[in-house]
């Protein structure tokens, strides 16, 4: 039977073992790839990560609960892998039974951010590689059109950064997910132009989970400085630590948008109801300290955000009730499988719930629209049937 989408998840997360994907890793570097160990007496598993302390499994595999942030096991009693650590079929089973039709794929933390620490830079592409091999070649190509990864970019450089955005244009895959500035800092800096101009040329989803770069900016000294990032650290001062905030703030004040005004930027998980105080207070701010700063931009920092993001939501029924606030259809809905807050297996009575005093147009453009036109489906066609074992 045909079956085309109804519901697209915009955040969930390949979280299986390091095995499948380290296996891509070339042989000579394999001995220093993430690895995963039983602990002693029933603590079930932990990654080992060169440069990290040991790393316990936890929340990121809660599946349908319980949340652990400790002593949690990527596979049962039998062997047989938990609800989001399997294989491609296994996922697509996952998603029927959770009422979906498609996700959006981010990697795994411990894949990620952890290992930074590692110091060869040889072998730290070799690892990045391997992932986003196995996610273009061994996962998503079993239904590309329901399993849409994200690969992730390396913090090794600018030339590392747009090596690997080429690769997974080739390799088929529709999204790149950001931890750091292009040019590996937490800072923009101009050589980050050259991958925003590769990436639209390519026409890649640029697709942080939650922020990229400085998570927090730093403290305003006294007398501070004309300087860029000192005006977007001023001006999100009253944000709070609310990602993206300040990523947003500093690419606006660099000039991100202004030299590309095509580019758009999708952040998962960014907690929505936070989206009309950082809107209102970085405007504010921008306006009440620029007597200072004397910074010009042609507008002000919530149109910049307006025209070139969209944001995720999981369990967030406030952010829908804020319409007067902020525009609605500016969101994609997502599950977070299987992270801990997420929503399976009860997606599809979660939905019903979010949007139950939700104009109908709102929810089709969250839900579908916005998440098909961001990374290219196609909602008249029939989708990839699961597979039969």
């Amino acid at each position: 039977m045909s079956r085309k989408y109804q519901v697209i998840s915009g955040d969930g997360h390949v979280e299986t073992p390091p095995d499948p994907w380290v296996r891509h890793v070339p042989e000579k570097y394999r001995d220093r790839a993430p690895r995963l160990i039983k602990l002693p007496d029933g603590h079930g598993d932990a990654w080992m990560v060169e440069g990290q302390p040991l790393l316990p499994t936890g929340q990121n595999i809660t599946g349908p609960g319980p949340i652990k942030f400790a002593d949690a096991s990527y596979t049962f009693d039998d062997g047989s892998p938990r609800e989001g650590t399997g294989d491609a079929r296994q996922r697509l089973e996952e998603q029927d039974r959770d009422g979906i039709d498609a996700e959006v794929l981010f990697p795994p933390v411990f894949a990620t951010r952890f290992i930074e620490g590692i110091s060869d830079r040889d072998v730290y592409r070799s690892i990045v590689r391997a992932y986003n091999t196995f996610l273009a070649e061994d996962y998503c190509s079993v239904a590309p059109d329901r399993l849409i990864g994200s690969a992730f970019v390396p913090v090794s450089g600018i030339d590392d950064a747009i090596a690997e955005l080429e690769y997974a244009k080739a390799a088929g895959l529709k999204s790149v997910t950001l931890q750091q500035f292009p040019n590996g800092t937490g800072k923009p800096s101009r050589e980050d132009d050259r991958f925003w101009e590769r990436a639209l040329e390519l026409g890649m989803a640029l697709s942080p989970h939650i922020s990229f770069g400085d998570r927090t900016a730093a403290q305003l000294a006294v007398g501070a400085s004309r300087a860029a990032d000192s005006v977007a650290s001023a001006i999100t001062q009253h944000t709070g630590t609310c990602p993206p905030a300040y990523c947003l703030a500093q690419m606006i004040m660099a000039g991100v948008f202004d030299r590309f005004p095509e580019i758009r930027f999708y952040f998962a998980e960014i907690n929505g109801a936070h989206l009309p105080a950082i809107l209102y207070y970085m405007d504010r701010d921008f306006t009440c300290y620029n007597e200072w700063f004397q910074a010009e931009l042609p507008r002000m920092p919530s149109e910049y955000i307006k025209t070139h993001c969209l944001f995720g939501i999981i369990r967030d029924p406030l952010a829908l009730r804020m319409g007067d606030f902020m525009p609605l259809d500016w969101f994609m809905w997502g599950s977070d499988f299987p992270h801990s807050v997420g929503t399976y297996p009860r997606s599809r009575q979660f939905i019903d719930e979010l949007f139950a005093d939700v104009d109908e147009k709102v929810r089709r453009r969250i839900l579908l629209e916005n998440p098909a036109e961001y990374f290219g489906l196609d909602l008249d066609a029939d989708i990839t049937p699961t597979p039969t074992h």
